[in-house]
């Protein structure tokens, strides 16, 4: 009987519940969270991958992503630029009117939305 009922709040749940509740591994869960879109693999097109948006004090941002098959990404961010990242490959990067497209040797692909950039 508890299993139905369980079952029956769930459906009734909004899907919007469990993405805003989500936690990337290895992260606390407990700052800023969003999507943007990425690519791990050359060739794969981009999903929607979780990311994690951590202020710090001096105004600089790390963002914490989880790329499709579970590997977290570290992209750390000063003055609303990235600025480097976790990743061994080189890092380039192209400001948009709107986001920022950055590439990691050898494929992934990452597409922010400037307002994530600016901690606030």
């Amino acid at each position: 009987m508890r299993f139905i009922a369980l079952l029956a709040c769930a459906a009734l749940m909004p899907l919007s519940g469990f993405a805003e509740s989500a936690k990337i591994a290895g992260t606390d869960g407990t700052r800023s969270l969003s999507h943007i879109d990425c690519a791990a693999r050359d060739g794969q097109p981009n999903s929607s991958c979780p990311v994690e948006i951590l202020p710090k004090d001096d105004g600089s941002v790390t963002l914490r992503v989880l790329l499709p098959g579970g590997q977290v990404r570290y992209l750390y961010v000063t003055d609303g630029k990235v600025t480097a990242t976790d990743s061994t490959g080189s890092m380039a990067s192209k400001t948009l009117a709107n986001s920022t497209i950055v590439h990691i040797t050898p494929a992934e692909r990452f597409e922010i939305p400037n307002s994530l950039m600016t901690g606030k």
